[in-house]
């Protein structure tokens, strides 16, 4: 009776494997590899995104032998097979049924591939790339012995190499037109840029090169195809055009960053991640300024609800958010203490103050909480930086906002502090039952999530550097 048991269960296991492998290879994907010399051990498949490598399967070798497979279709695209003792090498994702064969010592070299019409033009292009790479470090590594006639022969060689390339490469994508790889191949080519034209005073204009580049830096990428984002050329270049090709002043990275979202709606993946990142990336920058990026892709892309992949909650966070940096973006006049037409920041008398009243070159405008026990590190140092500063002929006053409800604490906090020459102000109002109330939505506007925060004003009020210590003060006062 056991064995009869044993016997249905090994068939119900067998019928089972069966039906996988059936249904894998009717909608699935299967890669089956051979690495000659390869120790048995495990493999992993991982492809690029975004600059990084992301593991997506993983197999056991048998004798060198192992398979990838799955009841889903990989995403197109780039993809890394790696093996023990950081070893690794490329594949291109098209087809989702393919075999290979390779040897430990030359990977690239002894590969064969079968029924992959991609992946085997990909390695003849791999293998001549490498010889002629081989041939190039020669003559470097033999030019630094060479005689000065010698060198003349050797620098002949490499540019006969480098035109050897340029042909092989031509040859190739006319060869090659209808694979993923000619793709990649053409977005690494650089654009031709033609003769600077004159300028209009009749001189060369020596700025046209770059920016010839800067325009048509995009051209021989292919936006409508999705699979270049898993590939590691996609992310370097957005990188390069956002980081290095672009002024690092908020202006001009939102023109690079719209213009390169417009080129990328011609694909919805592309289009996703091309705001996704964009928006993650300056919204968690350093950079003072910033911010700027951050909250123009959220009006333009999010609040216009171009954004689909994102959740209404999610969705919410992020215009929220915007919106309480929007007010105090650096370059507009900072947002006034007013509600209704009337000012409702007060001092220790009752006076009320508003920021436009102040008549200097600059106005550090300070948050602080008079309990906070970090503010009360900070507030001597700023006041250091200030007095000296003042010292130096500087004409700078202080708009000093207390942000706590309790009175006593604010008068002991200035008393304290010897902060007595600032103009020390708080939204100190109660409701009938004696609870705190703001008067408006000032911390909103000014983004107040902690303390100490220090706003730098000028003459107009409007906002020359904000979140700034008492160091970069004096840099960014003295540098002016």
């Amino acid at each position: 009776m056991r064995k009869l048991i044993l016997l249905l269960l090994n068939l119900v296991f067998i019928i089972t494997i069966s039906q996988a492998q059936s249904y894998i290879s009717k909608s699935g994907y299967k890669i089956d590899g051979e690495v000659v010399g390869l120790k048995d051990t495990s493999i992993i498949l991982a492809y690029y995104f975004g600059g990084k490598q992301y593991a997506i399967d993983t197999a056991i070798s048998k004798n060198g032998k192992f398979s990838f497979f799955g009841p889903d279709k990989l995403d197109g695209g780039m993809y890394l097979i790696v093996l023990p003792k950081q070893q690794w090498f490329d594949i291109i994702i098209s087809e989702q049924k393919f075999k290979f064969k390779t040897s430990l010592n030359n990977i690239i070299g002894d590969m064969i591939f079968l029924n992959s019409k991609e992946n085997t033009p990909f390695y003849d292009y791999l293998n001549f790339i490498t010889n002629k790479q081989k041939d190039v470090a020669s003559i470097r590594e033999n030019m630094k012995t060479a005689t000065s006639t010698k060198q003349i022969e050797l620098k002949n060689k490499q540019e006969s190499i480098d035109n050897d390339v340029l042909i092989y490469r031509e040859n190739f994508l006319k060869k090659n037109k209808n694979i993923f790889f000619s793709k990649i191949i053409k977005a690494t080519i650089d654009p031709v840029i033609p003769e600077s034209p004159l300028d209009s005073t009749g001189k060369i204009d020596e700025g046209f090169p770059f920016r010839y580049y800067k325009n048509h830096f995009w051209d021989n990428i292919d936006f409508t195809d999705s699979r270049i984002l898993r590939t590691p050329l996609f992310f370097s270049k957005m990188e390069q055009y956002l980081d290095k090709m672009t002024a690092k002043d908020p202006d001009s990275i939102i023109v690079s960053s719209n213009t390169l979202v417009k080129k990328s709606k011609a694909n919805s993946e592309i289009f996703k991640y091309v705001v996704s990142h964009i928006t993650s990336k300056y919204e968690r920058s350093k950079i003072m300024g910033m911010d700027a990026v951050f909250v123009n892709m959220v009006e333009n892309y999010y609040i216009t609800n171009m954004c689909t992949w994102i959740d209404s909650t999610q969705l919410k966070k992020i215009i929220e958010r915007a919106e309480k940096i929007a007010p105090n973006l650096i370059g507009k006049v900072a947002p006034e203490f007013i509600v209704y037409g009337i000012p409702f920041m007060k001092d220790l008398d009752g006076t009320t103050h508003t920021l436009q009243s102040v008549k200097a070159d600059y106005t550090l405008l300070i948050f602080y909480g008079p309990t906070c026990g970090h503010c009360k590190k900070e507030i001597p140092k700023i006041k250091n930086t200030l007095d000296s500063l003042i010292d130096l002929k500087y004409n700078i006053k202080t708009f000093a906002v207390a942000t706590e409800f309790d009175k006593e604490e604010w008068m002991k906090f200035i008393k304290d502090q010897k902060t007595e020459s600032w103009l020390n102000v708080a939204d100190i109002s109660h409701d009938k039952d004696g609870n705190p109330l703001a008067s408006s939505d000032w911390r909103d506007k000014y983004d107040i999530y902690s303390t100490p925060v220090i706003y730098l004003l000028d003459e107009k009020k409007k906002i020359l550097a904000k979140r700034i210590n008492y160091k970069q003060l004096a840099e960014i006062i003295t540098r002016k």
